[in-house]
């Protein structure tokens, strides 16, 4: 594409202009090949304006800039690079509108959200490709590096499943995402809000803020656009007073447009009844926990919302086996769960309460250089739900893991938790003094594949260490 044509529409000054050719975009200019416009962007950490000679070297053949810098190449300057990367990445890959996309916003239950849609839109033939926390797959999948990436690379991906056939796109859309503009520039044909707890306040500060980002997903409609959410969350008062053209509810509780009952709930699985307008279905799901209800609840929503048959709504939904590090079921009443906030975290410990006839274990810590606020209400939730609790280290970062964990203590009024910082150690020790009707619970870390420990990246998996420790090589079904 001519750089005439991809900043054609923007507000923006030039210099040096020459309508030379753009190959590639990116803000990273360790990325850059001949033929890129180099994007530099104001980070937390480091500061795009700095790398500019660097892409230069690399072959960046003009570059876009929130400051005039010294350079010989093309240069767009920009009020602000980062606002500016989505319409810059939208008028190179096009908008996308030929393709189905479905955004799930909330604290809790978009992993599995995401993943249930999957499955109900592969059923339906519309060839789906997937954007989270695990990973990002088209025709084959790639580790995620974050939850919603850039909107370079974002733009980049989606348009790399188009070219691979895909005619729909399911999405996770983390906070940081919406606030940081990373989405601003696609319109979703179903957005979903799951639920609202405390969670990302060293980011958002407030959860006032916090909220607003999520809300703001609604703003993203497509003009066809329905908009999803769950009834039963204290958030959906706020939601119904929002001009929404086009919703659909679900929950529990009646009045919900989707309306589930829970018939079983064991840890084989739930087995719910789903009521819409006059049809009632039966459905039988391998997800463990009362709270993967709502999440069966939110991806029959989007199925609806889709016009996609029952049938086939409810074959996607059955299809879903398990979820990497969500209720995972690493050995006999051993699981691993990604649980990292106070609400998740009593979800969990309540699901599991119902399937315990022992005690009921739980093994977490809580992030180094992240909100601090949540920490002693963990450990508040954690000790009146379960009978132990082993306090240890997740991802301390630059943080001392002891500090962290007397943070977590400090809400702790009961006498029934220790405190093994060394996280391999934690887990041995719970399952050396768990007995055959305990139920023990490893929370935090979920599908993570590492600690990060100052600014070391270690590997250390809780499943595997799981396994290891029990000396059993394979996964539990």
């Amino acid at each position: 594409m001519r750089l005439s044509e991809l900043i054609a529409g923007l507000n923006c000054r030039v210099y040096n202009f020459k309508d030379i050719r753009i190959e590639e975009l990116t803000c990273d200019s360790r990325r850059v090949a001949p033929g890129s416009l180099f994007i530099a962007v104001k980070g937390n950490k480091y500061d795009g304006h700095e790398f500019v000679k660097d892409a230069e070297r690399s072959g960046a053949v003009a570059i876009a800039t929130q400051k005039k810098v010294t350079s010989s190449l093309p240069q767009i300057v920009f009020k602000d690079t980062r606002e500016m990367m989505g319409k810059i990445a939208r008028n190179f890959y096009g908008d996308f509108s030929e393709l189905m996309i479905v955004g799930v916003t909330g604290t809790n239950g978009k992993t599995t959200t995401t993943f249930l849609i999957h499955s109900i839109l592969n059923r339906a033939g519309l060839a789906p490709g997937l954007i989270g926390t695990i990973y990002y797959m088209g025709n084959e999948k790639v580790k995620a590096e974050r939850t919603t990436p850039e909107s370079l690379e974002l733009f980049k991906l989606i348009d790399r499943f188009r070219k691979g056939g895909m005619k729909s796109i399911v999405m996770e859309v983390s906070s940081h995402a919406l606030a940081l503009k990373r989405v601003e520039e696609l319109r979703f044909r179903v957005a979903i809000f799951t639920n609202l707890s405390q969670d990302h306040l060293d980011f958002h500060k407030t959860m006032a803020e916090y909220k607003k980002a999520k809300l703001h997903l609604f703003d993203l409609l497509s003009k066809e656009g329905i908009a999803v959410y769950n009834l039963d969350d204290p958030v959906a008062e706020e939601i119904q007073r929002l001009y929404l053209p086009c919703s659909l509810n679900y929950g529990f509780s009646n009045g919900a447009m989707i309306k589930g009952e829970i018939v079983e709930d064991n840890l084989s699985g739930l087995r719910m009844n789903i009521l819409h307008k006059d049809k009632k279905l039966d459905i039988n799901s391998k997800l463990v926990g009362t709270f993967n209800g709502y999440n069966i609840l939110a991806s029959f929503a989007a199925g609806v919302a889709l016009n996609i048959d029952y049938g086939i709504i409810k074959e996607g939904i059955e299809s879903l086996k398990n979820v990497p590090g969500r209720m995972e079921h690493v050995a006999e009443n051993i699981f691993v769960d990604f649980a990292h906030t106070p609400g998740a975290i009593g979800n969990l410990l309540n699901s599991l309460r119902k399937y315990t006839t022992g005690r009921l274990i739980i093994i977490f810590g809580c992030g180094g250089d992240r909100d601090k606020e949540k920490r002693p209400q963990m450990g508040a939730i954690a000790s009146e739900n379960a009978d132990l609790v082993i306090l240890t280290s997740d991802n301390p970062r630059t943080e001392e893991p002891e500090e962290i964990i007397k943070d977590i203590v400090s809400g702790i009024k009961k006498n029934n938790f220790i405190i093994i910082p060394d996280r391999r150690e934690a887990i041995e020790y719970g399952i050396k003094i768990k007995k055959a009707e305990d139920i023990l619970v490893i929370a935090g870390k979920g599908h993570e594949e590492y600690q990060i420990v100052k600014d070391k990246i270690i590997p250390f998996d809780d499943t595997q260490v799981v396994r290891e420790t029990l000396g059993v090589h394979d996964h539990v079904h």
